[in-house]
């Protein structure tokens, strides 16, 4: 698989919220969740083009809040997003 091959993935407003604060001190991976614009016709989900392999440090980023939450809640909402981020990657 090419990594540098663009790939859409989605999130929604609370998904966004973990990335932003996540990755405050990981300017590449912050530059990938700014570039993310808001789409109507997708019920208002953000959606970012990004290349496999960013997609997969957010993957890796997602996991490592996964490791470190007790919080159901949250554990359940990463698990959605790491989700999201595997069908991104694999073109689904």
């Amino acid at each position: 698989m090419a990594r540098t091959k663009k790939r859409l993935w989605g999130f929604d407003d609370g998904e966004r919220e973990i990335l932003v604060a996540a990755t405050a001190q990981i300017p590449e991976l912050r530059a990938v969740v700014a570039r993310g614009t808001r789409r109507a016709e997708l019920g208002d989900l953000w959606v970012v083009e990004a290349s496999v392999a960013e997609l997969d440090e957010i993957y890796s980023l997602v996991e490592a809040l996964i490791d470190g939450t007790r919080s159901r809640r949250r554990r359940e909402q990463l698990d959605g997003m790491r989700a999201t981020l595997c069908t991104s990657m694999d073109g689904f």
